[in-house]
């Protein structure tokens, strides 16, 4: 098989963008650029240039509705998740090109339909008060920490790589450190049960009823910053990306300041490398 190359990567990855934004627009499904995705948006109208990465996010409503019916539309172009396959590896969803493969040097487990892909996050709701709030994150910080340790191999953690911060390479080291010691004592447990268990939890208050809102499948201990009122989520406005437009949140400005404070500074140029440990081939 032919290796895909850093650029390739991102074109097949802003053709699957494109046919998943068309169907949900098509057939009235809620999403909005995520992470660096809208942050590429906003500051280099399109992909970071050292960064190959797609997030989207959607209203748990919307993200099981496009779980369910996504697949029918296109057999090159498919969405896996917990909720369709009970072999799969991660806590969201990705659809992948069926036309690659990827093998993803962080797990133990390829999953064997993976290929280049765009993540698709839910997002889920909260309860009104702050300590019922971190209450949920540290359950699902911990049972992320389960899953981490369950299904990763021993490779250094790339989390920071791209970073900014003064203290990116430490807490690159102190990353590395805790993710060994938890897969030396994780690493037997059972990884499909916790990612069910992980998606379970993290719906226990529907996005339609709560003031507040948050990704939890994929939690951190940064997850503090993604707390936002979901009137956030009622306007979106199109955004230019590469060569097309996608639906992002309008008040980016807020979104991004969030996550990533002062987001229009690019880290140093020694920091402006991937952050991903995968390799991706053409079936053909």
């Amino acid at each position: 098989m032919r290796e895909i190359g850093f650029s390739e990567i991102k074109s097949v990855a802003l053709d699957i963008l494109k046919d998943v934004a068309h169907f949900c627009d098509t057939h009235g499904i809620r999403y909005v650029l995520a992470y660096g995705t809208m942050l590429g948006a906003v500051r280099h109208k399109g992909f970071i240039p050292w960064d190959d990465d797609i997030d989207i996010m959607m209203p748990r409503d919307d993200y099981n509705r496009f779980i369910k019916t996504y697949n029918e539309h296109n057999s090159r172009y498919q969405v896996f998740s917990i909720e369709n396959d009970d072999t799969y590896t991660y806590t969201m969803a990705k659809v992948f090109d069926q036309e690659t493969v990827m093998i993803d040097n962080t797990l133990w487990r390829n999953f064997d339909k993976a290929g280049v892909f765009i993540d698709i996050f839910p997002i889920d709701g909260l309860p009104d008060e702050t300590q019922a709030q971190q209450k949920i994150f540290r359950h699902q910080q911990f049972l992320n920490l389960l899953f981490h340790g369950s299904s990763m191999k021993f490779t250094f953690s790339n989390r920071y790589v791209d970073s900014k911060g003064s203290f990116a390479k430490l807490k690159g080291y102190v990353r590395t450190f805790l993710k060994f010691g938890a897969i030396s004592l994780m690493h037997f447990l059972p990884t499909t049960s916790l990612i069910k268990k992980i998606n379970q939890d993290a719906q226990q208050y529907p996005f339609s009823d709560a003031k507040y809102i948050s990704v939890l499948v994929d939690c951190a201990s940064g997850n503090k910053r993604e707390v936002y009122e979901k009137t956030l989520f009622d306007n979106r406005s199109l955004y230019p990306f590469e060569d097309t437009e996608f639906w992002g949140l309008t008040d980016s400005d807020f979104y991004l300041s969030h996550l990533y404070n002062n987001y229009m500074e690019a880290p140093p140029e020694d920091r402006q490398v991937p952050h991903h440990n995968y390799r991706v081939y053409w079936k053909q």
